[in-house]
């Protein structure tokens, strides 16, 4: 018996499908994405999904260009210079997880459908209507999101934004709520917030910039002027002890929530790398 198949139906619903599962990939990880480059990696699986149904590929090369296609959407969505292979394969892990998830519950949510004989026309016969597509994607996203945190996938990170003020220019900064770090100024006391270098690059000096990714800070508080504005703090590692140069703001206020108050802390530039979960920044509240 041959099957009608409507190529351009086809790419659409699993671009939807695709998208749906990047964007859930996203909230279970904690990763900001954009919203276009989710959209192209959605895109890239739409057409790998009507490349294989045409080309027919199944077993062992089938699995093996599923797999290859999954890294490749979560690396067009989620890859960025700071994240190792590593993560991406954790997207894609988590992508393809998602994905049977999806299908599973939007699997049950049809059948359960079906078995209560409702008089919709979308529920007789083999086909399954638009509406009712987009009302079981729904359905089945939330559930899978929330069986994705049930099952320990997502980890509840707070996080809080920064409005500060380096050297006269203005910087806003997404901030990782973290109760361990205890990083502290030893002379003052204050909180010291850890930001990425790289995105505090462009509001710092350039003889900042260099001290902090040398990690030679006696150039730099060889001037008093310069000094004012900095202090040293001593940072364990796990590669050992080093020296962070803390900025004291000239102004900083956090938002958390619906509520921005001013705040008293200082901002350490340090290579975060995936220590941050996508975040620029750490800190601790008070």
């Amino acid at each position: 018996m041959q099957q009608a198949v409507y190529i351009d139906l086809y790419v659409l619903v699993n671009f939807s499908m695709d998208l749906l599962c990047l964007m859930i990939t996203a909230s279970l990880l904690h990763r900001k994405v954009s919203r276009l480059r989710a959209i192209l990696g959605a895109i890239l699986g739409g057409v790998y999904a009507a490349a294989a149904l045409l080309l027919g590929w199944n077993g062992l090369w089938g699995l093996t260009a599923d797999v290859l296609a999954a890294c490749l959407m979560c690396a067009v969505t989620f890859a960025s210079r700071r994240q190792s292979p590593w993560k991406i394969l954790q997207c894609a892990a988590v992508q393809t997880l998602v994905s049977m998830l999806l299908g599973g519950v939007m699997t049950a949510l049809y059948a359960a459908l079906n078995r209560l004989k409702l008089p919709f026309a979308a529920l007789q016969g083999d086909g399954i209507s638009v509406w009712l597509f987009a009302l079981l994607s729904a359905v089945a996203g939330v559930a899978t999101l929330r069986g994705g945190s049930f099952l320990g996938l997502s980890r509840k990170t707070k996080h809080v934004t920064l409005h500060a003020v380096l050297f006269g220019r203005e910087i806003t900064l997404s901030a990782m709520v973290d109760s361990g770090n205890l990083l502290r100024d030893p002379v003052s006391g204050k909180s010291v917030i850890v930001a990425d270098t790289a995105r505090l690059s462009a509001v710092l000096p350039p003889a900042l910039l260099s001290a902090c990714r040398s990690g030679d800070c006696t150039s730099w508080l060889s001037h008093p002027e310069q000094a004012k504005r900095t202090r040293p703090i001593p940072a364990h590692t796990a590669a050992g002890e080093r020296l962070l140069l803390a900025i004291v703001p000239d102004r900083l206020r956090v938002t958390v929530g619906k509520d921005t108050y001013d705040a008293d802390y200082l901002i350490a530039p340090a290579p975060l790398g995936d220590a941050a979960q996508g975040f620029d920044a750490v800190i601790s509240l008070h």
